[in-house]
């Protein structure tokens, strides 16, 4: 008997908002900061110093760290030239890593994403797995790009990547990858992360949750937050503190993205007309929609949209 097996559709947008490899002298020091998006945070060589809430973790070579969003850090080298007669070797001292931040819109991994503000995964564990092969390979890709020219250049250069289509997939293939590696290691990673979560923090995490699932539903309609809060049992005011503290974003801002996002994929994927787009993204006009989609990209969304082969 002839069967199919067939795979459901599907459809998740990765936002990759900064991807980078850095190499760092002692001294440096990114101060505590927060955002909206996830962090993942590899160690290549030297030793890496985060904070992380009221928490210190100090990294090692092939050691990997993944942050919430939401979660406020701070990052530094933790060796220091301070000591008198230090002799170290220089390519000791520096702070090697390779760091990622994203969001995913799919909220069934947003909230495994979520679980805990940070799970670290020292090399020991992460050597088992095929983590330090994808960075291999993504250093494969852009091998063109990261010449020894580029990383040997003084700590304040920054040289800017250009990619391909084809890299593009690669490197977003790849990074997908690694969230899927640091999931499937969640539920052994218990010794790694603190036992207790204050249960002021889950509770509004649990919150902040239960709004982003709702904003979803305002992203394709004309619902407002204070309508959405208030099924919480949460006033405008409430919602906004809280959703910002976990996610560092306010609710407004959130909607606003992926609204944006959405316009994009529909732009690039789809043929609809910019007025059933802005339409089915709730805006009340045309010109609204153009207003913030230019104000996102800069660009009118028609300059955004693919021209056709001729």
């Amino acid at each position: 008997m002839d069967t199919d097996v067939i795979f459901p559709n599907m459809t998740s947008t990765l936002q990759v908002t900064g991807c980078h490899f850095g190499r760092k002298s002692p001294g440096w020091i990114y101060p505590k900061h927060h955002h909206h998006l996830y962090e993942v945070l590899y160690c290549q060589s030297g030793e890496g110093r985060m904070q992380i809430g009221a928490d210190e973790i100090l990294l090692g070579p092939g050691d990997w760290l993944f942050i919430r969003a939401g979660a406020r850090h701070q990052m530094e080298n933790a060796h220091t030239n301070n000591s008198a007669g230090d002799m170290k070797p220089i390519h000791h001292s520096r702070f090697d890593f390779f760091n990622i931040h994203f969001d995913i819109d799919d909220s069934e991994l947003r909230r495994t994403l979520s679980q805990q503000e940070y799970r670290l995964i020292p090399h020991s564990k992460a050597a088992t797995t095929e983590l330090p092969a994808y960075v291999a390979k993504i250093e494969r890709e852009m091998k063109h790009s990261l010449s020894a020219t580029s990383l040997s250049a003084p700590s304040s250069s920054e040289t800017r990547v250009t990619l391909t289509s084809v890299q593009k997939m690669a490197l977003q293939a790849y990074i997908l990858l690694i969230i899927q590696e640091i999931i499937l290691l969640q539920s052994g990673e218990a010794d790694s992360i603190p036992d207790v979560i204050p249960e002021v923090t889950m509770h509004k995490a649990d919150t902040a949750h239960r709004i982003e699932e709702q904003l979803q539903t305002i992203i394709l309609s004309e619902g407002s937050i204070s309508q959405m809060a208030e099924e919480l049992n949460l006033s405008r005011s409430q919602c906004t503190k809280i959703f910002k503290e976990i996610y560092g974003i306010s609710p407004r801002q959130y909607v606003t993205e992926k609204k944006l996002n959405h316009a994009k994929q529909l732009l690039v994927s789809t043929n609809k007309t910019i007025e059933d787009i802005a339409d089915e993204l709730g805006y009340h006009s045309v010109s609204h929609f153009s207003r913030q989609f230019r104000r996102g990209t800069g660009l009118s969304p028609n300059q955004f949209r693919p021209r056709p082969m001729t």
